[in-house]
């Protein structure tokens, strides 16, 4: 009977299971988001980066970490992806470095790829850890005060500033003395506006509903 019981408890998934999940799944959307984000999808006529397609995956995750593992998880998940990227940039830079053989002929598909300009990859990378502990920061304040309430305005609220924030910096960290300061200060209000959109839909349609069964583990 003990036997039995240890291998139930062996195959019970919780939350330090969900946790392990969390964080793999958060390290492969920032390094997968980088590569993929050079193409532009067409959207009803509009473009869209590809990366855009793992906001899903960064939101949700997002909001269920800090809001059932508090922030010092999310910190550390958010450090880890950070981490693991900036790794993973430095062997995509390593290949491109080093001599192909004679036979390799696709460096220039290679460097289209996987190459980009040290300027904005700073950018991005000091934009992802500094909005992303924003956001996660503001989840874990409100719900210090609010207790298990308004769950709906800690999720929205957090991504508006932690998005208003990583747009900013990304945007003029990028682009200042390359694009006009309007073109600048459009992308950010938009791109905000349009992730705190997405944020609002997520919410609705699978947010909420994950929190509340990750609660649920033990």
């Amino acid at each position: 009977m003990g036997e039995n019981m240890q291998a139930r408890d062996e195959r019970r998934f919780g939350r330090s299971e969900l946790l392990a999940v969390c964080a793999a799944l958060a390290t492969m959307s920032i390094i997968v988001s980088n590569i993929i984000t050079n193409k532009q999808l067409d959207l009803l006529g509009f473009a869209l980066p590809a990366g855009s397609l793992l906001i899903p995956v960064d939101y949700v995750i997002g909001d269920l970490v800090a809001e059932v593992y508090g922030f010092r998880a999310a910190r550390r998940i958010i450090l880890l992806a950070f981490a693991m990227n900036a790794l993973a940039v430095g062997f995509f830079l390593l290949t491109l470095a080093l001599p192909g053989f004679a036979t390799f002929t696709a460096q220039e598909s290679f460097q289209a790829v996987l190459g980009t300009t040290p300027r904005i990859l700073c950018s991005s990378l000091a934009a992802f850890a500094i909005g992303s502990l924003s956001n996660a920061k503001i989840m874990q304040v409100m719900h210090v005060r609010d207790g298990e309430s308004r769950l709906a305005w800690r999720c929205i609220f957090s991504t508006l500033v932690g998005e208003a924030l990583d747009m900013t910096i990304f945007s003029v960290a990028a682009f200042a003395g390359v694009l006009p300061w309007e073109v600048i200060s459009q992308m950010i209000v938009v791109n905000t506006l349009v992730k705190v959109a997405v944020e609002c839909l997520l919410y609705v349609l699978v947010t909420r509903f994950a929190i509340g069964w990750a609660k649920t583990l033990s």
